[in-house]
């Protein structure tokens, strides 16, 4: 993905891998490190929820978006296709409709025996912390390393033409549906918002969610500096090297 995210990947993995080192010497000092006052009765976890806040913002209002890949939804991310084949898309449609229902699902499955993990094992909300940060730091794995959801659900080529891109929020936010306060809820009420909003512009719109039928989805239009495009680069690098060597073989074989 683009330069911010690969910040972002660093970021939350340097954020992850510390807090597990903190959490494996005393659980406590997770709660101690969130209630931390840096200035003015601001605690750290206050600056975390609004940071989160913000990055789910950013994917609801449209004069906030600037990538294509959480932001096909609005019609700022649409070119549209002259002829396109309606009925593709409303097949394409309906198999990745399909495919994401396998995947909710399994989100659903996953997150109910952790729950039952939990519970059974009486585990401290320090743990619930914990899965919340491996979510969250899993979100940009998916996003700059490898996807599950994409090579084993959805099968889309690309983050570009994602299906399930905006539910990131509403997946790494689901452990907090165990600590039940203003902060927490907060959060997961504006996800839910912007899974709803993405749910229903795909159903009025999937015209806009299609390569089939907006230009922008498509590689070659494609502006995001993802690992897909960089491939593509290199191997068209390749291919323009490969030509130019031969021309200059052929240039030597004939007047030499």
């Amino acid at each position: 993905m683009d330069k911010k995210s690969r910040i972002n990947f660093i970021i939350r993995t340097i954020l992850f891998f510390s807090c597990i080192i903190i959490f494996i010497d005393d659980s406590n000092n997770i709660y101690k490190i969130l209630d931390y006052n840096i200035i003015f009765n601001i605690k750290v976890y206050h600056v975390f929820w609004a940071y989160l806040v913000n990055d789910i913002l950013k994917v609801i209002i449209p004069s906030k978006s600037k990538n294509t890949y959480n932001g096909k939804l609005f019609l700022k991310h649409y070119k549209k296709r002259d002829n396109y084949n309606k009925d593709k898309v409303i097949f394409e449609t309906f198999e990745k409709n399909k495919r994401a229902f396998n995947i909710a699902l399994a989100w659903i499955g996953l997150n109910s025996i952790l729950f039952y993990i939990y519970f059974r094992l009486h585990l401290d909300k320090s743990w619930i912390i914990m899965l919340f940060l491996f979510y969250f730091w899993s979100d940009m794995v998916c996003v700059n390393v490898w996807c599950p959801f994409q090579k084993l659900f959805m099968k889309n080529k690309c983050c570009n033409t994602c299906r399930i891109y905006n539910w990131d929020h509403i997946m790494y936010v689901t452990p907090f549906i165990l600590i039940p306060n203003f902060w927490t809820y907060s959060l997961i009420a504006l996800s839910v918002i912007s899974l709803i909003q993405w749910e229903y512009l795909l159903k009025k719109h999937p015209e806009r969610f299609s390569s089939i039928s907006n230009l922008n989805l498509n590689c070659y239009n494609c502006q995001n500096e993802c690992r897909f495009n960089k491939k593509k680069i290199k191997q068209t690098s390749k291919n323009i090297t490969r030509y130019n060597n031969e021309q200059e073989n052929s240039f030597d074989n004939r007047f030499f």
